[in-house]
């Protein structure tokens, strides 16, 4: 169980949100129009979430103060471009639609691991907003991973993306590193979600909360390290590659998997030898 804060201008913004988390965190609402609205306050919590915020800006941008802190946050959507997803640089740009759309997981890379792949999902109730920003390394960073994908539109050129990830690392639109893991969603927090969506929402949470970093030694046949060296993590369930990795100049190399799940790791010997790969097998945090 997480203690979550969603910052929002009013309440009856974000209480379907509200409501649905509420069965399995401590879920608390921030006006932010109120003196509540403090990075001392915001930094008491495991999780910011962030929906129609016009306060970020003007009162001093106490979530992005958060998140430099180290706290994660899920930036929320509509056309108000001065909240969190501004703020901490995850798109200098929103836009929005209107009704009920289909959109498709293209992406299940870095510990988010339901397969939605080849299923098309209905996302929202009809006559209802979501936003959505673009992947077109202009508006958006370069290395967003998305995960839910608005379809192309007639007038439109650019994939224009309903729920995204950020690692922490990673260079936001102004080109600096994230201070920590973020997201992005497009979702409408004032209504119930379908059980996909929801579904998605639980996954990014526990990816943003729930992380374990291990070291390992890449090594060869004799036992000597290997720097430099490209680190490729696999699902043990599936074989699929999660994320790739590389050993710094010790030959050790830091893992961030998943809680509760299972990973081995293979890495390939840029020398050669006898032995041209070497297995880091049952991976468990």
């Amino acid at each position: 169980m997480a203690k979550i804060v969603i910052c929002s201008n009013e309440k009856d913004e974000i209480n379907g949100m509200l409501k649905a988390l509420s069965e399995d965190h401590q879920v608390f609402f921030c006006d932010t129009t109120s003196s509540d609205y403090t990075e001392s306050y915001l930094s008491t919590f495991d999780l910011i979430m962030d929906y129609r915020n016009e306060q970020e800006i003007r009162a001093g941008k106490p979530i992005k103060k958060c998140f430099e802190k180290g706290i994660p946050v899920l930036a929320g959507g509509y056309n108000y471009n001065c909240g969190a997803t501004k703020s901490i640089g995850i798109s200098n740009y929103l836009d929005h639609s209107y009704g009920t759309y289909s959109s498709k997981i293209i992406n299940i890379q870095d510990v988010i691991s339901s397969d939605y792949n080849k299923k098309d999902i209905k996302h929202y109730l009809k006559n209802c907003y979501f936003s959505y920003i673009f992947a077109d390394n202009k508006s958006t960073p370069k290395n967003m991973i998305p995960l839910a994908m608005h379809r192309f539109e007639s007038n439109y050129y650019d994939a224009a993306v309903t729920c995204a990830v950020f690692p922490k690392g990673s260079l936001n639109i102004n080109e600096t590193p994230f201070a920590t893991d973020c997201a992005f969603i497009g979702y409408p927090f004032d209504i119930e979600l379908t059980d996909d969506g929801m579904n998605i929402v639980n996954d990014v949470i526990n990816w943003l909360l729930n992380k374990t970093y291990i070291t390992a030694k890449v090594k060869d046949q004799d036992g000597n390290a290997l720097p430099f060296q490209d680190v490729y993590l696999h699902s043990r369930a599936t074989g699929d590659l999660i994320s790739k990795y590389k050993s710094d100049e010790n030959g050790d190399v830091v893992f961030r998997i998943r809680h509760k799940f299972d990973y081995y790791a293979v890495a390939f010997d840029k020398k050669g030898g006898f032995k041209n790969a070497v297995a880091i097998d049952n991976i468990i945090a």
